[in-house]
């Protein structure tokens, strides 16, 4: 894949990934708020290791939502074939959940006692990040789709530029369609890519946006969980254009480089405190770490929710 090849396929990825305005609310422990405050980052977690038993696994599960016919790109329908035939998971995409909901009662009691806002529009400044709203219907689905493949022209991609991109289509479609039984999460998801192995190993330019993977223990089980550090650092002059690097180069330098990278703070508009026993002393506590860590003018309220339980 040459530079001009490369650009044109940023762009149409650009076409894929769909606008989001407003404010989105993340749902997190107190602990997961502190980090996220002290450290002006947010973590995304690789897709393949979701609490959601049917997550990205949907689409391929139902089969007959589309027919070949369906389809007028050609690309597509022959991702849509290999992705029904092979159950296929690609492993380089990592997420952050969001929601539309403020205040949700169900959120509070899945996620934690805090409720975090950030301006959307702000989040999508970092380059390499998309946002894709959760559909929860076949019928719905299927339109996302069908409108996608329509969108972009494809001229000046060779065959397996074409190929990967279509397959993108649908492996998004894939994390786009969420079990019903999630409906009322009104989800947001935040999605990157990091690649653990570069496909182009010619083109190492397209990596260069790639943040370096880190590992965590999961929460219940014995084994480590990859995920990235999504942080908007201040303006540099590290021009790496010009400069050759083989994989593991490149990726020892950015895992070294990375915690001396200076941050800005996120993009945060509101936190709401949950139905919590101890309400008033966790907002006096928000509102001090969020003076002392620059987010100042940042409004601090309570959640009016009758509800002892957390």
């Amino acid at each position: 894949m040459n530079a001009v090849e490369y650009d044109v396929l940023v762009k149409l990825m650009h076409h894929i990934s769909e606008p989001c305005r407003g404010t989105i609310y993340h749902y997190t422990s107190a602990d997961g708020i502190a980090g996220i405050i002290d450290n002006h980052e947010i973590w995304m977690s690789n897709t393949a290791f979701m609490n959601d038993k049917t997550e990205l696994r949907m689409l391929q599960d139902n089969p007959t939502i589309l027919k070949e016919s369906d389809f007028t790109n050609k690309y597509i329908r022959n991702a849509w074939r290999n992705m029904s035939e092979q159950r296929y998971f690609d492993t380089n995409y990592y997420m952050a959940s969001f929601s539309m909901a403020k205040d949700m009662l169900e959120q509070w009691r899945a996620y934690g006692c805090f409720c975090i806002g950030f301006d959307a529009k702000k989040l999508l400044m970092r380059k390499g990040i998309s946002f894709y709203r959760c559909l929860y219907t076949a019928s719905d689905i299927k339109k996302w789709i069908l409108k996608k493949e329509r969108l972009y022209s494809q001229d000046k991609l060779e065959d397996d530029e074409k190929a990967w991109l279509a397959f993108n289509v649908l492996y998004i479609a894939a994390m786009k369609y969420k079990n019903e039984h999630f409906k009322n999460e009104q989800e947001v998801r935040l999605i990157t890519t990091s690649s653990h192995n570069w496909f182009y190993t010619e083109s190492p330019r397209m990596y260069e946006n790639d943040l370096p993977i880190h590992v965590r223990r999961h929460a219940k089980y014995e084994y480590p969980v990859p995920y990235v550090k999504l942080f908007f650092e201040e303006e540099g002059n590290d021009d790496r254009s010009k400069v050759k690097e083989k994989e593991m180069e490149m990726k020892a330098r950015k895992l070294k480089d990375e915690p001396a990278k200076q941050r800005k703070p996120l993009p945060i508009t509101e936190i709401v405190v949950g139905p919590i026993e101890y309400q008033k002393e966790a907002k006096t506590a928000c509102e001090i770490l969020l003076a002392d860590r620059g987010y100042k003018g940042v409004k601090v309220s309570v959640s009016n929710i009758p509800y002892r339980g957390l």
